[in-house]
């Protein structure tokens, strides 16, 4: 059964929003408000990279959704419809594509635009991020957005987790450091974090060293960036330690700037088939 939507191309820069099979402007999309999604944030969630209207890594991210579902034990209902119909009335045209599955069993849909400026500043936040659904993608980002208004009241553009010293991630993405040319980001075997699908096609551009870094690492890195599904390769200009000591990195330096041009490369010619 297709999808009912208006033939039209959605507005420039409005998102729209898949519900019950039906394809409409986000803003009019709903869910029951007895839904544990929305009362507990007891749900799961995958965002994918959308370029000239197909996707980018869907199958990796789908695969990370089931993996979430079986950790919280939340019965996975098909998706793969939401996807195509949003797709089809997007158009040829960039964006970001999110699937959100409750408890509940509502499956929900949002296909918008997505930009982000040239670089970002990160401030350290202390947080323990070890849980019990740690490295799962949940629905449940309380922590996520406390640690990222502590890091906007420091005049920071996003927070970078820290754990009993050691790096961990972004609230909404991942961590890279570039020292003597080798790039390197926080474990997720090691580490709660999440295993980030964008570092693991970064890596099939470039060598990924998985490790365990700490404050200092990254104070000495000569070049910091940043990962997610919908900013891929993303420069950090300065980071804000402990004590308001701030480290200024360039951005990009040599090696991220060649990584953004091979990053961008590497998505337009590995987009999924339509």
């Amino acid at each position: 059964m297709a999808a009912t939507h208006d033939h039209t191309p959605p507005t420039p820069g409005r998102a729209i929003a898949w519900v019950d099979g039906r394809v409409l402007p986000a803003s009019d999309a709903t869910v029951p408000l007895t839904d544990e999604g929305f009362l507990r944030g007891d749900a799961v969630f995958e965002a994918v990279l959308v370029r000239g209207g197909r996707t980018h890594a869907l199958e990796p991210h789908l695969a990370r959704l089931e993996r979430s579902a079986r950790a919280i034990d939340l019965p996975l209902p098909p998706v793969r419809r939401a996807v195509a119909d949003l797709l089809a009335a997007w158009g040829e045209r960039d964006g970001a594509l999110r699937i959100i599955v409750t408890r509940g069993g509502a499956v929900r849909g949002i296909l918008g635009g997505v930009s982000w400026p040239p670089t970002i500043s990160l401030a350290l936040v202390a947080a323990p991020w070890r849980t019990a659904i740690s490295g799962v993608k949940t629905l449940s980002y309380a922590a996520n957005q406390w640690a990222l208004r502590q890091a906007r009241a420091r005049d920071a553009d996003d927070a970078l987790i820290v754990d009993g010293g050691l790096l961990h991630e972004l609230p909404t993405g991942a961590l890279l450091l570039v020292t003597d040319g080798q790039v390197t980001t926080p474990d997720p075997g090691k580490l709660p974090i999440l295993d980030s699908v964008t570092v693991q096609a970064l890596g099939q551009i470039v060598e990924v060293e998985q490790a365990t870094p700490d404050v200092d690492t990254l104070r000495a890195a000569d070049e910091v960036f940043v990962v997610s599904a919908t900013r891929p390769v993303l420069p950090v200009h300065a980071v804000l330690f402990e004590g308001e000591e701030e480290v200024e990195y360039p951005a990009p330096g040599p090696v991220t700037a060649r990584l953004q041009e091979a990053f961008a490369a590497h998505v337009l010619a590995n987009l999924d088939d339509g």
